[in-house]
């Protein structure tokens, strides 16, 4: 099944190797394991838009996260992501925007200390 059906609107990290291997060939054969956000809450995701989340990611890490496409952002990029949280997005005033930042950094987080990338679904 291809990735962008079975997580649609999302942010993920796979949590083992296999689970990599399978996201990395943009298609899951069977169940795997990840870390996962979503983003289907559209009022949610214009206000990220609005405030230009992807755009700064992608200035920070040269990638091309827009909606309906597809991103891997590798493991050494991804301090630069919660550097950017950390400095522009620690005082959105919507609590479901507080919620959705907390959660991504926790993520960006694991990802990190695990080595694994992160895969932007939108």
């Amino acid at each position: 099944m291809q990735l962008s059906y079975c997580y649609r609107r999302g942010i993920l990290s796979p949590r083992n190797r296999e689970a990599e291997i399978q996201l990395r060939s943009w298609d899951i054969a069977h169940p795997v394991l990840v870390e996962f956000i979503s983003l289907n809450n559209d009022a949610d995701f214009d206000s990220l838009w609005d405030i230009s989340v992807f755009q700064k990611i992608n200035g920070l890490c040269d990638s091309m996260i827009d909606d309906y496409e597809e991103e891997i952002i590798e493991p050494d990029k991804l301090h630069l992501i919660v550097e950017l949280i950390e400095t522009e997005f620690q005082n959105v005033r919507s609590v479901s925007l507080q919620n959705f930042f907390e959660a991504f950094r926790e993520l960006l987080l694991n990802a990190i200390n695990n080595q694994k990338p992160v895969f932007f679904i939108l």
